[in-house]
């Protein structure tokens, strides 16, 4: 049997390749419930589905170069913050998360 040919019928095998069959109908999926914005907290603030919870996903990115006398090379740095509000029974609850990397 030829080399190639025999190559050809393992990677078949292999890969599990099996009798042609007719192409299947994709499954509608569930709408999902829209963001609704939070205006009264400022901009950039959703309400989670669901909940009276509203969060707020932000960050940045910094990539530059350093030219100083002493040290030279990339200069990078990210940041990443999340804030969530919600109302309760005593009042405003609020969390947030700020996360960095390098310097600005």
């Amino acid at each position: 049997m030829n080399v190639a040919i025999r190559a050809g019928l393992i990677c078949a095998v292999l890969s599990g390749a099996g009798p042609a069959r007719a192409a299947e109908r994709p499954v509608p999926q569930p709408q999902r419930e829209a963001m609704l914005p939070c205006p009264r907290l400022g901009p950039g603030f959703v309400r989670a589905p669901g909940s009276a919870t509203c969060v707020r996903v932000s960050g940045r990115a910094v990539a530059g170069v350093d030219l100083g006398t002493q040290h030279s090379g990339p200069v990078t740095a990210g940041q990443l913050s999340i804030d969530t509000r919600n109302e309760s029974d005593l009042g405003p609850v609020r969390a947030f998360v700020r996360m960095g990397h390098g310097r600005p």
